[in-house]
């Protein structure tokens, strides 16, 4: 086990959702062991915004499952999806 860096991509349901205020508050929607390291809003399609997050946790006791499950309870999002999950 070790460190690792997971991506996840949070979709809203609709494009009038405020991304700005989701991006500004994301650390309180991670579990206690994950940090996030880094949060960006991408434009997607046809004026939807997605935010994506980059979080930095140990590889042990599911944090990873923990955290994508946590972040799907956002009311207003519509999909977590994890991206990327690296090794550090």
């Amino acid at each position: 086990m070790g460190r690792v860096a997971v991506t996840y991509q949070l979709m809203p349901e609709e494009t009038s959702f405020d991304m700005e205020a989701l991006k500004a508050n994301i650390a309180d929607y991670v579990p206690e062991g994950a940090k996030v390291a880094k949060a960006e809003i991408r434009p997607f399609a046809y004026g939807l915004k997605i935010l994506e997050i980059v979080c930095v946790m140990d590889d042990a006791n599911n944090v990873t499952e923990q955290t994508e499950e946590k972040l799907r309870t956002i009311e207003g999002i519509q999909s977590v999806e994890t991206t990327g999950v690296t090794l550090i």
